[in-house]
């Protein structure tokens, strides 16, 4: 880790770790993971890393549920498709004064219970369809998925020092879910890059952000599927004269530099158009 890096996660995790203290609305925490990815649970990230180095804001799946962050990851054989809910610090795991779990907390688990079911009731292709755009390379897309769920809730210091509400929590852990504190967003930092926020539209997906933060993704996105900033555009047109390695894809049978070819084909909106807006 260079200095430069050591640097940021150390001054990024001492604000975030401040802000935690000040019990502040959900939203705000939200708005200030989106501009600081760096802090987005990285729980069943596979060795591909995050598909298209993109992760989803407030995804809707069906007509009730929508979770705060999302993002696919793949390996060889499968794909992980990670839902992440976040709550607040100052949320409770328990009743004041005992180890009975909290009504926010035991709402927070249902919630959960609730996505699985709707995934169970036979709604994987249309999922799959939603996801298409990152499901890629295509001979990948079509392999398994497997859905997991994060859920970021309140302060470890509520349980650190008690170990039976430790062992209550630890209980609730599942293979496709991890119940993880805001603390623990502040760990790791370096080995966690930053990732571009994206959000769902009907037919595409908005990539927000000055510059892609995984360009290599250019010979595999479909850039009709994506829009990007006039400044993200600018940016992957000059990629050249920056380190970047070069990249080529096949279209229409030519090889053809992907980042020009994506910059060229994506749908392109004035920078202010989109941002992120606490409380949406």
């Amino acid at each position: 880790m260079n200095a430069a890096v050591r640097e940021e996660v150390s001054a990024l995790k001492e604000e975030y770790l401040a802000l935690l203290d000040k019990k502040e609305r959900e939203q705000v925490y939200q708005a200030y993971i989106e501009r600081n990815t760096r802090l987005i649970p990285r729980d069943f990230e596979q060795n591909h890393g995050i598909s298209c180095g993109i992760v989803l804001r407030k995804l809707s799946f069906g007509a009730d549920y929508k979770s705060d962050f999302f993002y696919l990851s793949k390996s060889t054989v499968l794909w992980h498709a990670v839902h992440i809910e976040i709550e607040k610090p100052s949320s409770k795991y328990f009743k004041e004064g005992s180890n009975t779990f909290h009504p926010d907390f035991e709402h927070a688990m249902n919630q959960v219970v609730d996505w699985r079911a709707w995934l169970i009731r036979d709604n994987e292709a249309a999922f799959r369809s939603q996801m298409s755009a990152l499901l890629i390379p295509t001979h990948m897309g079509r392999n398994p998925i497997e859905h997991k769920f994060v859920v970021v809730y309140g302060r470890r210091s509520e349980y650190d020092g008690n170990p039976t509400r430790r062992s209550k929590i630890a209980a609730l852990q599942k293979d496709d879910l991890r119940i993880i504190s805001f603390d623990s967003l502040s760990e790791g930092l370096a080995g966690k890059w930053p990732v571009n926020i994206g959000i769902r539209r009907n037919e595409h997906i908005d990539i927000l952000g000055n510059e892609l933060e995984s360009p290599e993704a250019c010979g595999w996105m479909e850039p009709s599927q994506f829009s990007i900033s006039n400044t993200a555009q600018a940016n992957l047109l000059n990629i050249h004269s920056t380190p970047n390695p070069k990249s080529f894809r096949f279209v229409d049978g030519e090889r053809t530099d992907s980042y020009e070819y994506f910059a060229k084909n994506a749908r392109i909106r004035p920078d202010k158009d989109v941002a992120v807006v606490e409380g949406e």
